[in-house]
């Protein structure tokens, strides 16, 4: 398995462990009271908009889109104007390095709180 989708994987376990599960989890398979929401996005395809973050992420109703990236990824110029169109209309866009967990946790923590 890639290395940034083992850490796709990690951001998806975090986000469990606060209560945001994946969209259209059945309440009975959710351990924790719900807090959100996420949805994995796969680009270019028939039903999704090519450049659009990998997760979409709602917790207590503010929206959080992320381009997940592997140590050494690099984003491209699409993506790069998706995430500055998203943050230019008041929303949160961001690119997330594995090195930048804990930031992202905290982003996650501060939402829960509000």
């Amino acid at each position: 398995m890639g290395v940034e989708k083992l850490f796709e994987n990690k951001i998806k376990r975090y986000l469990q462990t606060k209560g945001i599960y994946p969209l259209g989890t059945p309440k009975n398979k959710m351990p924790l009271k719900p807090t959100g929401y996420y949805e994995k996005r796969w680009g270019g395809g028939t039903y999704t908009k090519s450049g659009l973050p990998d997760l979409h992420i709602v917790v207590n109703g503010y929206n959080i889109d992320v381009e997940i990236k592997s140590p050494n990824g690099k984003p491209s110029e699409l993506q790069l104007f998706m995430i500055n169109q998203i943050n230019d209309c008041g929303s949160t866009a961001i690119l997330l390095y594995p090195k930048d967990f804990e930031k992202f946790k905290k982003i996650i923590e501060k939402c829960l709180t509000l």
